[in-house]
């Protein structure tokens, strides 16, 4: 046996998120991918970098399994893509550690949302998010309070236990681009992990202060873990998982 690692990219909005999901009848990225690879033969477990939401999309999302060590490696990226296309492509695939874990060998992760003001264009409207915004600004003062290692439990999903709520945000940005004419905006953001939902609820507070809804000093204290104020996180269609960091 041989361990492959390979960088993918989907469109994660006819998906029910990376992960194996309870709900019937929906799809998840990952049971795509391994339906692609029993075809094949190929019976191992995919594991990943990151499960992300439902209708979130990724241009770097790490994946690993197990093959036979006489099969080619190329073959198997050019069959993987002729199944998986048109919603998912396999970048690059090459053979790694049999130890590697594209989660637990992780150093950072980053993900990048992208969003405009006007109304979109149809064939767009799934990878760019409609949200309204007053002043880029205050976006730039609220995203610089997330910095450094904080508890996030008051920014996941409802519901969703973890051991530890610890996460270090290491790199935020904000700025302007262009895409098919279109004027879009990009928030990157990169932490040594995120929890269950913590991006979208993140950027939910952040736009939410831009727009005079919320004070900075309730983000501050929902970051501080004292008062649960802001509980809507932005839709999914114009995150993305950008890069894994080994």
């Amino acid at each position: 046996m041989k361990r492959l690692v390979g960088k993918i990219a989907y469109d994660g909005s006819g998906f029910s998120g990376f992960a194996r999901q309870k709900t019937v009848g929906i799809l998840s990225v990952v049971e795509k991918i391994e339906s692609a690879l029993r075809s094949m033969g190929i019976e191992d477990e995919v594991l990943a970098a990151s499960r992300t939401d439902k209708g979130v999309h990724a241009t770097g999302q790490i994946i690993s399994f197990c093959v036979c060590h006489q099969m080619d490696i190329d073959k198997i990226k050019s069959l993987l893509n002729q199944k998986l296309y048109p919603h998912i492509f396999v970048k690059n695939l090459q053979e790694t550690d049999m130890l590697f874990h594209p989660r637990f060998n992780a150093k950072r992760r980053g993900y990048r949302y992208i969003f405009c003001k006007d109304y979109l264009n149809p064939f767009i409207a799934k990878y760019i998010s409609k949200q309204d915004f007053r002043d880029k600004k205050l976006i730039t003062q609220a995203l610089n309070l997330f910095l450094g290692r904080h508890n996030f439990g008051y920014f996941k999903k409802k519901g969703s236990h973890t051991k530890d709520d610890f996460r270090e945000i290491f790199l935020v940005r904000f700025y302007e681009y262009r895409i098919f004419s279109q004027e879009c905006y990009v928030i990157y953001l990169e932490a040594d992990g995120f929890l269950r939902t913590q991006v979208r609820l993140m950027l939910g507070s952040v736009l939410a202060y831009s727009k005079g809804e919320i004070g900075l000093d309730d983000i501050f204290l929902q970051l501080e873990c004292k008062k649960r104020i802001f509980t809507y996180p932005v839709s999914g269609n114009g995150l993305y998982l950008a890069r894994v960091i080994y």
